[in-house]
């Protein structure tokens, strides 16, 4: 887990067989839908949720008619109630949804958030965000931790303050020693925690600056194993699958970077299906990072780092 500057069921009627290097680039290509599926619902009744995120809550609030969702569920956080208005249809769905919300929270998820709160306090606690900490506190990080660190994957700020920038970079993951030390379901665990981090700090950094804060997630395949491991790809879809209802309104877009040429075709063949929702929530771009040999090059926040500067303003332009 990196904190911010401190901080795929599809079913073959085939016959035939497929080669090696086509059943591979059809199963990253169930991933790449696995990230799109997974992501949470847009509200049909307004602009697009990216369109909110940066926006005063002030302004928000009374658009979204926040006080009358208060009254109906008392004590809620009020941000909460904001981000479930602006994900779901109306105030019906929002209200039910979190309430599934709430008891997840109070059990099956309550380990996660007990977790990520201890490791949050333990970041903070000399007053200079420390990661380690954080780390530590993730489940299963003594077996996770040495193949997901800063070369593999880290959160960034964006230069406005309306997002984090969630970054993974796949093919730098030995993913196949990684699920040799973990199961699918160890390493979903460990990708809700990430989940929560980042709604717990999006919400501070909302609540501090007046202003919504969202996570635009950006998966760089650049130099991705198509024959990579199966059992990292289930994990990826079934954190996705179950972390996207619990988080209303925190999830912007997913831009997907320097796809193999095969899988490029194939966006340029399908792209143009998309739902519109879908479209709006999802991005494919060439060229960004696509130099940068480490991720570990984003890591220095200061106005010398070209690297890092020009990737923020590189995802300013396609969260637009």
């Amino acid at each position: 887990v990196r904190a911010p500057d401190a901080a795929t069921d599809a079913r073959q009627t085939h016959t035939h067989t497929r080669s090696p290097p086509t059943m591979a680039v059809h199963a990253v290509w169930l991933s790449v839908l696995a990230m799109i599926v997974g992501q949470p619902r847009i509200s049909t009744r307004t602009r697009p949720i990216v369109c909110q995120f940066g926006v005063a809550v002030s302004e928000l609030d009374k658009k979204y008619d926040v006080e009358a969702l208060a009254q109906r569920m008392g004590d809620a956080d009020r941000q909460a109630l904001l981000r479930a208005l602006i994900a779901e249809k109306d105030a019906d769905a929002a209200e039910a949804a979190l309430k599934r919300v709430a008891q997840w929270r109070s059990g099956e998820g309550k380990p996660t958030v007990d977790a990520a709160a201890t490791g949050i306090a333990a970041a903070l606690a000399s007053g200079q965000w420390d990661n380690n900490k954080l780390n530590a506190a993730a489940p299963h990080a003594d077996k996770i931790a040495p193949y997901l660190g800063a070369s593999q994957i880290q959160t960034l700020s964006s230069k406005d303050g309306a997002w984090l920038i969630y970054v993974i970079r796949a093919g730098a993951i030995d993913d196949g020693k990684l699920m040799s030390q973990v199961t699918k379901e160890e390493l979903a665990e460990y990708f809700a925690f990430v989940k929560e981090v980042h709604s717990h700090v999006a919400n501070m950094r909302t609540e501090a600056g007046g202003k919504l804060v969202g996570v635009v997630t950006v998966n760089d395949l650049s130099g991705v194993n198509l024959f990579g491991s199966s059992a990292f790809r289930d994990a990826l879809s079934l954190s996705s699958k179950t972390a996207a209802p619990l988080y209303p309104g925190l999830a912007g877009p997913t831009i997907l970077l320097n796809l193999p040429p095969l899988l490029n075709a194939l966006v340029k063949l399908f792209k143009p299906l998309f739902p519109p929702v879908v479209a709006a929530r999802i991005k494919f771009e060439q060229g960004p990072l696509s130099k940068v040999k480490d991720l570990a090059e984003l890591l220095p926040n200061s106005p010398e780092n070209t690297i890092r500067n020009q990737f923020l303003d590189d995802v300013a332009q396609m969260v637009k």
